[in-house]
């Protein structure tokens, strides 16, 4: 995040306490371009233009060398995950998507071109890309970095192909992300998609068949903090559907936040709100892309 990127030196120093061990872990960041790319040119990087603006000057085509070139420098920095491409659909007014120019347009085939080039370039360099935020943030009239963003009266089933498209390429991302969107029609229950089994179960797992890895938004995000505490948020997460939960924990620090999630865990399984068999199955799926980002890391060396 932004908070915890530095200099060069200070970044690759913080990844290489991560390192070692049989499988390597998911290091992680936000690699769009334009306003949310942690890393730029103080840390040796090209700077990628915001989504929109480069619909507006490239075909997808022509976006994919960039891009590439994007991922091979996450890779030789030691990156093996980036939270993008976004799949949202382009609405000006909309606070977290479009006014930082952050979707490729309002056309789902067009989305999906794009999104198909971004994760094919940086899969080339080995890095696994994170499409987001399902099932749709574009037309929301509120940022869900605050409070839940309501998209109910907004949201339309044309959102949803960008992501089907792309889930049915030849090469569908190996993860999705989750917004803190509530989406009555589907959830009618009001809790937002990243805790919402409608959503991400029914809409995402079993209506477009994804079998990949399925991410949260960062739970501390004033969307779930102000619905529950975070070891509730945890549970609701992982019941929901999701395989990876991503908390910040930097405003309210917890340096013991790993221990507390497990045992979160472990206890929601004997209560019978957890099933056992749905966290090993999540287990495993994060388990296939860590063997992933190994096989192509071995490659290089």
């Amino acid at each position: 995040m932004t908070q915890n990127v530095g200099t060069t030196g200070e970044v690759t120093g913080l990844l290489r306490l991560f390192r070692g061990g049989r499988l390597p872990p998911l290091l992680a960041v936000d690699h769009e371009g334009g306003r949310v790319q942690r890393l730029k040119n103080a840390q040796g990087f090209t700077r990628l233009p915001a989504a929109r603006n480069l619909a507006e000057t490239m075909s997808p085509a022509e976006a994919r060398p960039l891009y590439a070139q994007a991922g091979r420098e996450l890779a030789a920095m030691g990156f093996n995950v980036n939270f993008g491409p976004v799949l949202d659909v382009d609405e000006p007014s909309n606070p977290a998507i479009g006014a930082s120019r952050r979707a490729y347009g309002t056309d789902p085939e067009r989305i999906a071109a794009y999104a198909q080039a971004f994760t094919e370039a940086f899969a080339s360099a080995g890095i696994l890309c994170a499409a987001k935020h399902f099932p749709g943030h574009g037309r929301s009239v509120s940022d869900s970095h605050t409070g839940v963003a309501d998209i109910s009266a907004t949201w339309s089933e044309a959102e949803l192909e960008p992501f089907a498209r792309l889930l049915a390429s030849p090469h569908p991302p190996p993860m999705v992300m989750t917004g803190h969107l509530r989406l009555d029609p589907v959830a009618p229950d009001g809790r937002p998609a990243t805790v919402s089994a409608p959503i991400v179960t029914g809409l995402l797992r079993e209506r477009l068949g994804y079998t990949g890895v399925v991410v949260t938004d960062d739970l501390d995000m004033g969307a779930v903090s102000r619905l529950m505490n975070r070891q509730e948020a945890i549970v609701q997460a992982i019941a929901a559907g999701n395989d990876l939960l991503m908390i910040k924990n930097l405003f309210d620090y917890d340096p013991l936040l790993p221990q507390r999630a497990v045992r979160s865990v472990r206890s929601a399984i004997a209560r019978g709100l957890l099933s056992k068999a749905q966290v090993l199955a999540a287990a495993e799926r994060v388990r296939a892309i860590r063997r992933q980002a190994h096989r192509h890391a071995a490659a290089e060396e």
